[in-house]
């Protein structure tokens, strides 16, 4: 089937990657097999290996209909290189997917059919079916209630608190309205993504929350919904983009970015807000241990949680 008579117009997917071969040839697989074509793949990279180009450059692809164009990008920022992806893609139905995401041959199709079929819906997040969002603990549902009451608090597809989002019920059939989406597996109009202005510039790194700030900007102007039928599967890759403490770091400044930037937050309350997170996450971690659970990596991630919070409260620019 060529572009011209694709149904509702060829599908470019941005496929972020730090260097992970082995499962972006699963990923790129799963996106050759789907029921409504994928035309274009391009492959941001913004590692160091060979092998990674080597698996784009596979004439395999070509053999089973997949355009795959590879990119090297010089900063390791996984919202810039979306971006950047994004600047480059020539088609208008844009797809999010991160390289160690294993897809079902329907997703492209059942991730796209509420945006064509409402041009008021500007964005779709699928459903990762091996790492549903837990059910909150006690500490969780204590924080939710406090800060949204007993309704709001535990809403499907909210974002509460310090930005945190609240999952679906693992029974949900239907689309369901959300405020947040999935870096590593939802679709976009083109439209909407330019409205709202893209990837914000103030994520660095790894750039986590950088999917949740977009889907919330995206749902002040758009319909945005989950899609349970839209299944894959999240191959967990060892191999992430900097330290615990350094993930930890960037995490709190990254939701201090939501909270003041996006949200429009006075520092005084974000402040508060990722400080009650922080605390509510280290009681966490401690009930953890006291239930047996080996967390070798927790001091790293306590100190660099500490040091972002300390980093906000100094800030001037978010940048860096």
């Amino acid at each position: 089937m060529t572009e011209a008579n694709l149904p509702h117009g060829p599908i470019s997917a941005i496929l972020a990657t730090l260097g992970r071969p082995e499962v972006l040839r699963i990923c790129l697989e799963s996106l050759s097999k789907q029921t409504v074509r994928v035309s274009e793949v391009l492959v941001i990279h913004c590692g160091d290996d060979a092998e990674t180009m080597a698996v784009t450059k596979d004439p395999h692809w070509n053999e089973v209909g997949l355009d795959v164009r590879y990119f090297h990008y010089p900063e390791r920022n996984c919202a810039q290189q979306r971006n950047f992806g994004v600047e480059r893609a020539k088609y208008d139905n844009l797809l999010l997917i991160d390289d160690d995401e294993e897809v079902d041959p329907n997703w492209v199709e059942e991730l796209f059919k509420p945006i064509w079929s409402d041009p008021k819906v500007g964005a779709t997040l699928g459903n990762t079916i091996n790492q549903p969002l837990a059910t909150p603990t006690l500490f969780w549902r204590i924080y939710r209630v406090m800060l949204h009451g007993r309704v709001e608090g535990f809403k499907p597809g909210k974002l509460v608190g310090a930005a945190l989002p609240n999952g679906f019920p693992t029974t949900a059939q239907e689309p369901i309205p959300c405020e947040w989406i999935g870096g590593g597996a939802s679709a976009l109009r083109r439209e909407a993504f330019e409205s709202v202005g893209g990837f914000a510039s103030f994520f660095t790194g790894s750039s986590p929350g950088e999917d949740l700030d977009l889907g919330y900007r995206l749902s002040r102007k758009w319909k945005v919904y989950f899609v349970p039928s839209a299944k894959c599967i999240h191959h967990q890759s060892p191999s992430g983009r900097e330290t615990t403490d350094r993930h930890q770091y960037l995490s709190m400044r990254s939701r201090f970015g939501i909270l003041t930037i996006t949200m429009g937050k006075s520092r005084f309350v974000a402040l508060g807000h990722i400080g009650l997170w922080a605390l509510v996450q280290f009681l966490s971690e401690l009930a953890s241990l006291r239930h047996g659970l080996s967390r070798p990596d927790l001091p790293r991630a306590w100190a660099g949680r500490l040091r972002g919070f300390l980093s906000c409260v100094t800030a001037t620019d978010l940048r860096g």
